[in-house]
């Protein structure tokens, strides 16, 4: 069983083959301090997407869509917002980047599964989440891997120890056809790390985590898949259930126009805890999803 103790930390001046070997082979969840240097905040996103219309969870996770702009103001007011990756922002974002360190980590290689992300009229891999403070989200792991350049305030990373059994996913029909697979948060078996501006984040497939806001923050997302090994060595069984109930709804997605729009409903996530017909099971899906912030 893969397991950690506590967070592998790099940063600049580590070799570059150990971040690599780390990375290529040991796989687990890591963090380089200080990679990149970011002028990215409120201001920046203001001045360069102030006119793009976005949308928004609110202090209810309830879907807004609002100019950037007028979203910057609330949050500057002091309100509870959370933009969850953002494919459109994301690709715009991306070439102001400097994702040359990143590139060094990953290489230019693309797996199979990499074009599904790619497919359609906005990228999935890349993205830009912005939350304010105390915002969190439902314990959870991707079917895909990330690379996480951390751009502006203060975050702390909840992350399993080692990878979580199948048998532990919650509501696997419930949340079908959401991509996330959700389960307890659990203190006694995480790592808690936090992450500030410049810092880069590696979070493989299927490994369960969630997020705290310590205070505003943004941060670009470069998603991906890893090679077909992985899946089958380290993830069969969430592999496999995805593979047979999630690809269809994945292609619609991909050739959706704006697909952050279908990442979250917290509406249709209610409605199907509602059709659950025994009693008890409806309570404890509708508490566990009530209770949940994901805004």
């Amino acid at each position: 069983m893969t397991e950690i103790d506590q967070i592998q930390t790099f940063n600049p001046v580590t070799d570059l083959d150990k971040i690599q070997h780390y990375f290529n082979v040991d796989k687990k969840p890591f963090v380089i301090r200080n990679v990149i240097n970011s002028n990215v905040d409120l201001k920046y996103l203001g001045k360069h997407f102030g006119h793009q219309n976005v949308i928004a969870l609110n202090d209810n996770s309830d879907k807004e869509t609002l100019l950037m702009a007028e979203l910057i103001d609330k949050i500057n007011l002091g309100k509870k917002y959370r933009l969850r990756a953002n494919t459109k922002l994301g690709n715009l974002l991306v070439p102001q980047l400097d994702t040359t360190y990143l590139e060094k980590i990953k290489g230019s290689g693309s797996h199979l599964f990499d074009h599904l992300l790619s497919f359609g009229k906005t990228s999935r891999q890349h993205t830009l989440f912005l939350s304010t403070r105390d915002c969190t989200f439902a314990k959870h792991a991707h079917i895909i891997s990330g690379l996480i350049i951390h751009l502006y305030g203060q975050k702390t990373w909840y992350v399993s120890k080692s990878y979580d059994s199948f048998g532990s996913i919650k509501y696997k029909r419930l949340v079908y056809p959401n991509p996330l697979y959700i389960t307890d948060k659990n203190p006694t078996n995480e790592i808690a790390f936090t992450v500030g501006p410049g810092d880069m984040i590696y979070m493989p497939a299927y490994w369960f985590h969630y997020t705290h806001s310590d205070d505003v923050n943004i941060s670009y997302n470069h998603f991906f898949t890893e090679k077909i090994q992985y899946y089958l060595n380290r993830t069969l069984l969430m592999f496999l259930y995805q593979s047979f109930t999630n690809p269809i709804h994945s292609f619609i997605k991909a050739v959706r126009n704006e697909p952050e729009e279908h990442i979250f409903d917290r509406q249709q996530v209610i409605d199907n805890c509602n059709k659950i017909k025994n009693d008890i099971q409806r309570q404890k899906a509708l508490i566990f999803f009530r209770d949940n912030d994901y805004s």
